[in-house]
């Protein structure tokens, strides 16, 4: 949705700032788990973010870095998930 949302504003020069929550470990930007690109310089949203020019992030390399632990997230969901009516 944020990527759209900057598609959209780009062409009128409206400023779009984005909020970024990739996936963080250590929420001190050590473990590079939510490295980020944002205008062709590396990022951490849990230490330089979470907010971002809109129009410089990289949302191609976001979105593949966020698919990156899909299968231990849907693993984790599964194990965790409320069995109170089971």
């Amino acid at each position: 949705m944020m990527r759209v949302v900057c598609d959209t504003t780009r062409p009128y020069g409206i400023k779009t700032v984005v909020s970024l929550n990739p996936i963080m470990v250590d929420a001190t930007g050590m473990c590079g788990a939510c490295r980020v690109s944002v205008g062709n310089e590396t990022k951490f949203a849990c230490v330089d973010g979470p907010e971002f020019d809109g129009h410089q992030v990289d949302f191609d390399l976001l979105a593949t870095r966020l698919r990156i632990y899909y299968r231990e997230e849907k693993e984790a969901m599964e194990e965790f998930r409320c069995r109170c009516r089971d």
